[in-house]
């Protein structure tokens, strides 16, 4: 045949897909997706319940951000035992207790009358029902059913927090206009008490096992598809076969010592490793804080309009949804380590077309930052948590990750503190960019030392396969 003959390629072979039509594991992310969307927004929606509660009770805005401040606080402590908690029972009996308890405390928000109302029913009781639908027991679950697809498959599921914000806060601040702020927590708090208590008892599963397949079920649709049996054909006729093998990622095992360990906290903060990443998630978050929390008032300051301001806002955030997956995906083919590696590039790019935009007054150059700026923070989370996965996978990765995610609940204080002081003492934002872009390339540096990328390593490898 000659090359420039057209011809049409098909592969003929043994079905791709397993016997429940696509891996489980896929429906796992999507629950978690979702479960996901619904709770990270609580955080954002109380600046959108702030002003009407304000309007109301005449409080004080210092007295009543203290409820903010206290729930960082109790969420971060929580993390580690929300772990423990899936790591030793199932999700099913877990998870639904957590959508009650924070359901609850938003229907409490409905019928408040005092601020210590907020403080213990925001502050506390949403909390402590938000740790265990959150971040930390979500990751968990997903680590339990992917090895070759993990990055990939956390990309996702970090991306539902981006898409919650995306469609739950524009709604939330349309029923707060039309029904009032108490109206509102009513909705919300029955939209978390029923969809993800649903959505978790039906289909959400710890592992592969207690859906009664095995721990490589993950891989057996790539496997189903070696050898495959390719047809030729020409204007309709078949004109030859061939056999061969395509193209599948595998998981290669560097240090079989330390994945065999039964890794628990008590021993993980014995290693350098652990705090290697801890310390890299607080300087992360330092550096996101320094930023994020002076953003508005910095382009207000510059001479933008607050309804640019906004909207940048807006934009970052679609675009941080974005980032999320393409950050999980790009871990899966280049490594954890390059993917955060290249995402801190992004984010010091974005400092200086930031400091850029106060002196060249442009919304294109605003815009330009808010690409940077979403892409660069949506990128990292994929690649952090999957790096504390890859070493610390096993029945007390829960517990695990939670004292590490609490390293970037601390350094996220510390960074929303140490903006504004900055400012406070040097009157500029100069200093607020330097030290942001300095702590992001030391987070950079730490997850060269950790190089999970040492113990578990995901290649592409290509097959041989029989020419015509």
């Amino acid at each position: 045949m000659r090359p420039s003959e057209e011809r049409h390629l098909q592969v003929a072979g043994e079905a791709v897909q397993s016997a429940g039509g696509v891996y489980y594991g896929w429906i796992v992310v999507a629950v978690c997706f979702i479960v996901l969307a619904l709770n990270a927004p609580l955080l954002a929606s109380f600046a959108m319940f702030y002003v009407p509660v304000l309007n109301e009770f005449q409080w004080t805005r210092g007295s009543t951000a203290v409820a903010m401040a206290i729930h960082l606080i109790v969420s971060g402590l929580a993390g580690p035992g929300a772990g423990a908690l899936i790591d030793r029972y199932q999700a099913r009996r877990v998870m639904p207790i957590g959508a009650l308890v924070m359901g609850g405390a938003l229907l409490w928000l409905s019928q408040a009358s005092a601020l210590w109302h907020f403080y213990v029913a925001f502050g506390v009781v949403a909390a402590l029902g938000s740790a265990l639908i959150h971040i930390t027991p979500l990751t968990r679950i997903v680590s339990n059913w992917f090895m070759i697809h993990r990055g990939t498959a956390i990309g996702l599921l970090s991306a539902g927090s981006g898409a919650g914000q995306l469609v739950l806060l524009p709604l939330l601040q349309y029923l707060i206009n039309e029904i009032g702020w108490r109206n509102s927590y009513i909705v919300l708090g029955s939209l978390i008490l029923v969809v993800p208590t649903v959505l978790i008892i039906g289909f959400l599963h710890n592992s592969p096992e207690d859906r009664g397949l095995s721990a490589e079920a993950e891989m057996q649709p790539r496997r189903k598809r070696q050898p495959v049996s390719i047809v030729v054909e020409e204007e309709g006729q078949v004109i030859g076969r061939k056999r061969g093998f395509i193209r599948k990622n595998e998981v290669v095992i560097l240090d079989q010592e330390w994945v065999e360990t039964d890794w628990t906290v008590f021993k993980a903060i014995k290693t350098f490793r652990f705090w290697a990443l801890t310390l890299m998630m607080a300087m992360f978050a330092a550096g996101f804080f320094i930023i994020s929390v002076q953003l508005v008032a910095y382009l207000t300051d510059a001479g933008y309009s607050s309804m640019l301001a906004a909207s940048i806002m807006g934009f970052q955030g679609f675009i941080n949804m974005g980032g999320k997956f393409f950050g999980g995906v790009l871990c899966d083919r280049i490594g954890r380590e390059k993917t955060l590696t290249l995402s801190i590039i992004m984010f010091v790019t974005c400092v200086i077309v930031l400091a850029l935009s106060g002196t060249l007054i442009s919304a294109v150059l605003v815009y330009v930052f808010a690409i940077f700026y979403g892409l660069g923070y949506g990128m990292a989370l994929p690649a952090l948590i999957t790096s504390s996965s890859d070493l610390f996978d096993g029945k007390h990765f829960g517990a695990i990750l939670g004292v590490i995610l609490l390293g970037g609940f601390l350094g996220g204080a510390v960074g929303t503190w140490l903006g504004g002081y900055l400012y406070d003492r040097t009157g500029t934002y100069q200093m607020n960019f330097l030290v942001a872009a300095l702590t992001m390339v030391i987070s950079a540096m730490l997850v060269w030392k950790a190089r999970p990328s040492r113990v578990r390593l995901v290649r592409s490898v290509q097959g041989d396969s029989m020419s015509l």
